[in-house]
This record gives structure tokens, C-alpha cells and sequence, in this order.
């Protein structure tokens, strides 16, 4: 009887102890549908509206890394941010007027307009009312700003959260990034000549050598169909000898005719040199930059698209841009013949203009092509307009 009542005994015991070792796997399982549903990263958040080519529901999965200067990484970038009241910026450095330091401090365009953007309560909503633009990352070319998205550090650990530098490259490229909408655009690419120089117009480039920016497939395919009938040469904007003089050297030096740029960044490009602006925007051309993320981070994309938007229908938002693109190095000319002139009064735009002056809101562009206008924001109290002949 003892010996039957020990195996029974031992048979209960070695069920329950099954018993508790299954119920503590079940209760350390989620499904992924589970862990989706319940992560703070996709609390509220609609990615419904994203366009990328990313589709994956499930939240990242959280890596516990030791604190660094109080920054704790996370897989989850948006977490990371509200988490630690940082977001780490890829810049080129320097790459005026979007970016450059002076006496250490950061300053440019996207400094000041990343304030702007990350104050926006899709990010500051959660611990910290204010959150830091840490834009020490910097690289020394354009395609190495996108390229630092997909580098991590020896643990494993992304090394910067966003990328900002006038991206116009296309989702996936390179291979895991995608970007957001635009921050920046109705600005084109701009042909920029030395003083004195026979080309005038985009008529001018016949036979010519033009110069583009190496790295950026935008530009390339942009001269190549439009200037079918000239020599087209990639150029590295590296620094030469610690200053970027890229520019005023290979056309200073005569190795090029002309160069085709974008025309926010010829402003700073030129300036104190002896180059100007002969067109600031060639007809087709038109820039949207965009801020770049990894694929992966679709929820940060969602809220920065949103934050983009309410940034843009700012007062400050166009304080920036007659801040940073207003250019003394313009050409222009004088009114001639039935020509006239006029004089910007305070809350004009070009549209409100061209419909006084021209009967028309929709013949602005007439305007800004005559004056040799790259945005349509970028007037003046005070400026002086040549309206062309009705």
C-alpha cells in the first residue's frame, strides 16, 4: 500500500511541477499581434497614413543597453527620443546654410528649423517638455549623411536617430532608409557662373561643360535630359584644405563652364566670391528636401510628417527661409520698354501682386522668373520688382 501510495504521490508532484513550468512559459509568451497591440510605440499612432514601402506591424523589439551620459539606446528611435529628450542629427559639416559650427556651436537653416520641429507635441508630449537637437554626428559628403542610418556602434546600437542635409534621394536608398515628406521645397537647381561669364541662360549651356554635384542621382538625371548636347562632370564637395571652396575651384580653375546646383545651398556656396547666380531656377526643376529614417521606424516617420506640417504653416517657418536664401549675388536687369516697377509693400505676396498688376494670381510665376526670384516667398518690404509687359 506504501509503495503505491509513494508512486501516486510522486506521479502528482511531477505533473504539478509540469503544470507550473508550462503556466510560466505561457505567461512569458506574447504573440507578435499581442506585442503589437500593447507597445507604447504604437499607442495612438495611425500608420495608416505612411507611404513608405514599410508594412511591418509588430513594434521593434526594446535592447536594455547601460546608460551612457545618462542616453539609453532603444531599437525603438521615437522611444529613444521622448525617453531621453534627445535626437541625434546626421549633418554634413560644414554644409552652409544648412549647417556649420562656429566656435563650436551649431548653427544653420536645419538647426534652427529642427527646434522648430522636435517642440512640436507629437514629441514633447511625454518626459521632457523640450527636446535636445544633438547634431554632433557630422560627415564629410552629402551621401555619407543618409549612409550613417545604417550604422551602429560596437554594441550594436544605432549611432544617430534622423538624417538632415536637403536629402533628395528616393526611399531605400541607400538600402533601409526612407524619408518623410518635404521641409523644404519650390526651390530648383540653379545655374551658377563666375562674374562676367558668357552664359546668361540655360540656352547658353549648348556645347558647354556643366558641373553637378557627384553623389547625387537627382541632378545627374535633371542635367542629362535637359542639356542633351553638353559634357556633364560629377564633382566631390570634400573639403579642400579644411574649407568648402569646391565650387569657386573647379570654376575658378576653368574645369568647368558653369555649375548646376541647388540653389539653398549656393547661397552660402558663393557667397564672398566672385560667382553669381545667372538663373536661380532652371525651368523642370524643383526641389523637395525630405528628412531620412530607417525603414523600421515607421512610427517616428508618421510623427515627424505631421510635425513637418504644422512647422510649415508657421510665421517662423518663413522668417527661416528669407533668413537663410535671400541672395545679393542675383543677376538681374532693369525694366525696359513697357516694362515697369514695383514696389513690395507689407503684407504683399507674389501672388497678390501678380493679380493687381498682371490681372492675374496665377501669372506669378512671370514675375518670378523676370526677377530672377528662386522661391516665391523670398520678397521684400521694399524690394523693387520688374512686372513684365502685360
Amino acid at each position: 500500500m506504501k509503495k503505491i501510495l509513494g508512486s501516486a504521490l510522486f506521479l502528482i508532484v511531477l505533473v504539478a511541477g509540469w503544470l507550473i513550468y508550462q503556466g510560466g512559459l505561457l505567461r512569458n509568451f506574447q504573440s507578435p499581434a499581442q506585442t503589437s497591440a500593447t507597445s507604447p510605440a504604437n499607442s495612438g499612432t495611425d500608420n495608416s497614413t505612411n507611404t513608405s514601402s514599410n508594412n511591418s506591424t509588430a513594434a521593434p523589439k526594446v535592447v536594455q543597453s547601460v546608460a551612457v551620459d545618462g542616453f539609453v539606446p532603444d531599437k525603438n528611435t521615437l522611444k529613444s527620443i521622448v525617453t531621453n529628450g534627445v535626437v541625434r542629427v546626421s549633418v554634413e559639416n560644414p554644409s552652409r546654410p544648412f549647417y556649420s559650427e562656429v566656435d563650436g556651436k551649431a548653427q544653420g537653416f536645419n538647426v534652427d528649423f529642427a527646434k522648430l520641429l522636435f517642440a512640436q507635441k507629437e514629441f514633447t508630449s511625454g518626459d521632457h517638455s523640450t527636446i535636445k537637437v544633438d547634431t554632433g554626428h557630422g560627415v564629410d559628403t552629402y551621401p555619407a549623411v543618409p549612409a550613417q542610418l545604417t550604422q551602429t556602434d560596437s554594441q550594436g546600437n544605432a549611432v544617430v536617430d534622423v538624417a538632415m542635409d536637403g536629402l533628395t534621394f528616393p526611399d531605400d536608398s541607400p538600402n533601409g532608409v526612407v524619408y518623410t515628406v518635404p521641409y523644404i521645397d519650390d526651390f530648383g537647381y540653379s545655374l551658377i557662373v563666375r562674374k562676367g561669364s558668357p552664359i546668361h541662360s540655360a540656352a547658353d549651356l549648348s556645347g558647354k561643360t556643366i558641373g553637378i554635384l557627384q553623389g547625387d542621382p537627382d541632378v545627374k538625371a535633371f542635367v542629362t535630359k535637359a542639356f542633351p548636347d553638353s559634357r556633364v562632370v560629377e564633382l566631390s564637395d570634400a573639403s579642400i584644405n579644411g574649407e568648402r571652396s569646391w565650387m569657386a575651384h573647379f570654376l575658378n580653375n576653368r574645369q568647368v563652364d558653369a555649375i548646376v546646383y541647388d540653389y539653398p545651398f549656393g547661397v552660402a556656396e558663393i557667397e564672398g566670391t566672385d560667382l553669381t547666380f545667372a538663373v536661380t531656377k532652371l525651368d523642370g526643376s524643383n526641389l523637395a528636401y525630405k528628412i531620412g529614417v530607417r525603414k523600421s521606424d515607421n512610427d517616428l516617420l508618421v510623427y515627424l510628417n505631421s510635425a513637418i506640417a504644422k512647422v510649415r504653416q508657421s510665421p517662423e517657418y518663413l522668417a527661416l527661409l528669407r533668413k537663410y536664401f535671400i541672395s545679393n549675388q542675383i543677376a538681374t536687369t532693369a525694366a525696359s520698354g513697357n516694362e515697369k516697377t514695383y514696389v513690395v509693400r507689407s503684407g504683399d505676396t507674389l501672388n497678390l501682386i501678380a493679380s493687381s498688376q498682371l490681372g492675374s494670381a496665377q501669372r506669378y510665376v512671370e514675375i518670378q522668373k523676370r526677377n530672377n526670384l528662386p522661391n516665391p516667398n523670398l520678397i521684400l518690404v521694399g524690394q523693387r520688382l520688374v512686372i513684365p509687359r502685360g
